[in-house]
């Protein structure tokens, strides 16, 4: 990336960040996210566009050598667990993830900034019987844990009224395609590239 694509992205986290970080503000009640939770980050296919990887890589240049060389043998210890499994969905450790932080947090990518809510999967899915989906993390005891009816995995209105929870839990249109386009590509003019998983970017 050049120091203008640089600035051009910057731009765009910026403007998506004011909304999600008002997201998480009005849900707040619900979020246990802290420093040193990383569920998130332990098990997943972390979608990647191209330059959200060109992105990370500029923030995994200002590492010391030591945590390069961590990260480095994090991302072939992965690709060689992908070579070994069988089926679809390989499911890993994100290789930037040190001592349960984010090793490049300020230039993490949009689905690491946008995992928390509750969100619609996609802008299809808004006027369907249960379009929300809601982090997995909440069966761990964290986000959304004491509102969900464990019989439907949904949120439960009558838990959130006994507990006498201010705001209503909502789900907001986080999905990546829309952010993308409504802002990256329609406001900016940024072309994100082709999209991968992450460990399908080395």
């Amino acid at each position: 990336m050049n120091n203008y694509e640089v600035s051009l992205y910057e731009n765009f986290i910026n403007a998506i960040s004011k909304n999600i970080n008002e997201h998480f503000e009005e849900q707040k009640e619900y979020i246990f996210c802290k420093e040193g939770c990383s569920l998130c980050c332990q098990k997943g296919e972390y979608p990647c566009s191209k330059i959200e990887l060109e992105y990370l890589t500029i923030g995994f240049s200002y590492l010391p050598q030591e945590i390069q060389n961590i990260v480095l043998n994090n991302i072939e210890k992965i690709k060689h667990e992908k070579s070994e499994f069988e089926g679809e969905n390989f499911s890993y450790q994100c290789p930037f993830l040190i001592d349960n932080k984010c090793s490049v947090y300020e230039h993490r990518m949009v689905v690491c900034r946008t995992f928390g809510l509750i969100y619609y999967n996609d802008s299809e899915n808004v006027g369907s019987s249960n379009p929300m989906k809601i982090p997995f993390c909440n069966e761990k005891g964290l986000n959304y844990s004491k509102v969900i009816d464990e019989q439907t995995k949904t949120i439960s209105s009558e838990k959130v009224k006994a507990l006498n929870y201010k705001n209503e839990p909502m789900g907001y249109n986080l999905n990546f395609k829309q952010l993308k386009e409504k802002i990256g590509k329609e406001m900016l003019g940024i072309d994100f590239g082709e999209e991968k998983t992450l460990i399908d970017w080395f």
